[in-house]
């Protein structure tokens, strides 16, 4: 059976010239296949984010250095996009929550190409202004795990303040700017 000669150029990016030699070999496969398994260390494949523990803290995006992880500038989300995954375990190393898994495959078609929704969180939004600035579930962690703490023993409503009303709740506070000011000396 004749099959199709490949009719494209090289790219200076082998990604690239390697997505359209797989293309045209998926093309004039006998059985295409849309996802194929592939060994543990393959530089090629997919993460999967466990939702119970990702709290969206975006450490993995920040460590990611194929930009396989993005952000939204909209919502709280993790996104991915496959092509660009090497499988190196940066995002899955830095978690603090151990919440990411590499799951090493070939993908091939647009879908590899594509962002998907890996995670999303509802937003929480400041106690005093009402702006977003983390998610709910990182909040409520937070609060978990320093509510306790001596050093909250006055109340935890600061850790759910943003930035900027975190210090300007300190500097309203005269009698906690004092200790604060003899603390430094």
């Amino acid at each position: 059976m004749a099959r199709d000669v490949a009719a494209f150029n090289l790219s200076a990016e082998k990604r690239t010239t390697l997505d359209f030699a797989l293309d045209h070999l998926a093309s004039n496969a006998p059985t295409p296949k849309e996802e194929i398994p592939l060994a543990v260390g393959a530089p090629f494949g997919a993460i999967t984010v466990n939702k119970q523990t990702c709290t969206l803290c975006k450490a993995c995006i920040g460590a990611c250095p194929e930009a396989a992880l993005l952000d939204s500038p909209e919502t709280p989300q993790l996104r991915f996009i496959e092509r660009n995954c090497v499988q190196c375990g940066l995002c899955a190393d830095t978690c603090p929550e151990d919440a990411v898994k590499l799951v090493p495959r070939l993908t091939i078609g647009a879908q590899a190409k594509e962002p998907v929704v890996l995670n999303e969180a509802e937003p929480f939004n400041c106690v005093r202004c009402a702006k977003p600035f983390g998610t709910k579930q990182m909040i409520e962690n937070m609060l978990g795990k320093l509510g306790g703490h001596s050093m909250f023993a006055g109340g935890t409503r600061r850790l759910q303040m943003c930035a900027d009303c975190r210090v300007i709740d300190m500097m309203e506070n005269k009698s906690e700017a004092k200790v604060t000011d003899l603390r430094k000396t």
